[in-house]
């Protein structure tokens, strides 16, 4: 497995990865929150402002892109806004591989990162590399989950 800097040429597998990941990852969400989030989040527009203001990595093996994630640095606290494995890739490495590097790139600062309450895989995953509570947010939409905030110091 290779991480690697995303660049405009992966636009394409990025958009690919967010469409495999969300409708199974979010399906306790509801399909408004799914749809919202993949024509919000995983357009080409989107990335392309991903790209342009945050650090994206891509995870890849022989056979093509295993999952993608991006942190943006420009605060005094790193953010980490994506972290997606395809669901054929889960439990290989891949995201754990990802998220190593994230917080490496971070340089030693605080990183923070966000699922939506119910998204118990993502919470256990986490948890175990490091992350805790810091706070919770109430959902935007009624219906949605609330926002679940973690750091890692």
């Amino acid at each position: 497995m290779n991480i690697r800097d995303a660049t405009p040429a992966d636009i394409p597998a990025i958009i690919s990865i967010g469409h495999q990941t969300w409708p199974p990852t979010y399906a306790f969400a509801g399909p408004d929150y799914i749809t919202h989030g993949l024509v919000t989040w995983w357009s080409e527009e989107a990335i392309h402002r991903s790209l342009d203001n945050t650090t994206v990595l891509m995870a890849e093996n022989d056979h093509g892109p295993l999952g993608t994630g991006n942190i943006d640095l420009r605060g005094p606290t790193a953010i980490i806004w994506k972290l997606y494995v395809t669901p054929a890739a889960q439990g290989t490495g891949a995201g754990s591989a990802l998220l190593q590097e994230l917080v490496h790139r971070a340089g030693g600062t605080p990183v923070r990162l966000e699922h939506p309450d119910g998204n118990t895989r993502a919470a256990r995953f986490y948890a175990a590399h490091g992350f805790t509570e810091l706070r919770r947010e109430p959902a935007d939409h009624p219906g949605w989950p609330d926002t679940v905030w973690l750091e890692r110091t």
